[in-house]
This record gives C-alpha cells, structure tokens and sequence, in this order.
C-alpha cells in the first residue's frame, strides 16, 4: 500500500462554517468545484459527485465520486473517491483551534500500481491546493477557479 496522504491547515472562521462548506454541494461549487451534488442521509452516510468542467491546465472535464461514509456535523466528513485504480478514502477531521479551525485532511487506499502512484501523487499536491483555496475562500471571500 502506498503511503497515506496528510495535510493540515488553519482556517481563522468557526468550525460551523467549515463544515457547511465541505459538507454541502454548495459549498464544494462556491470555492473548488463546478457542479458537484451531494446528498446526505439521516444516519450521516450518503453519495457525492465532485464536477470540474475545464479544469487545470490540462482543461480536463472530471467526474468522480461515491459513498459518504460518515458526516457527522461540526466534527468529519469522510467520502469514496476513485481518482486512482479503486476507491480511496478521504476524511476531514475539523478540530477547534485558537481562534478558528484545524482541518485535518487524510486520504488513504492507493496502491502501488502506476495508476495509484500517479493518482496519489496528483491528490497529494491537489489536497495542498484545495486547503489552501478553502482557506482564502473562507478567510477572505476569495474565489480563485483555475479558468484560464
């Protein structure tokens, strides 16, 4: 199995509004992705669909998702993805901190395969840039969607 992928940021707003935005399709579109739907369960499981429409410098269209695992409100989002080989799993752990929010970002089941290996390296970086974005959406009301 490939190593885990781990990334922590600080984001200076209430834990309340971090949630909402990561747990929403909502929030996903207003800061990272373009039409992604999300629907959740009463018993915190449910399915999302991450859309970006000309995306990056490659101007890819993706699609991808699955299984929401878990969301229990204030506290963890976890979802199914399948951006390599088969499904990893990614969970954000949100945690009070000074004066905001610690997210806690892990994402693990890649394997050693090619596909997975690029996969997981391309999450890795990706994950660094999507925390940052939601860090400068939230903190600032800045929206910054690569449509070049």
């Amino acid at each position: 199995m490939m190593p885990e992928i781990n990334h922590k940021i600080y984001i200076k707003v209430a834990i309340e509004e971090v949630y909402k935005t990561i747990s929403t399709a909502q929030g996903w579109n207003a800061w990272f992705t373009d039409k992604t739907t999300l629907e959740i369960n009463r018993d915190g499981t449910g399915e999302i669909r991450l859309r970006w429409t000309n995306f990056g410098s490659e101007q890819e269209n993706i699609d991808d998702g699955g299984k929401i695992l878990e969301a229990t409100p204030n506290k963890r989002f976890v979802f199914q993805w399948s951006p390599g080989e088969q499904n990893s799993t990614v969970t954000f752990n949100l945690e009070p901190y000074k004066d905001g929010t610690l997210v806690v970002l892990n994402e693990t089941g890649y394997t050693n395969s090619d596909k997975d290996v690029k996969a997981c390296i391309g999450c890795a970086v990706g994950w660094g840039e999507a925390l940052t974005l939601l860090k400068i959406y939230l903190e600032h009301g800045i929206v910054y969607k690569q449509d070049l």
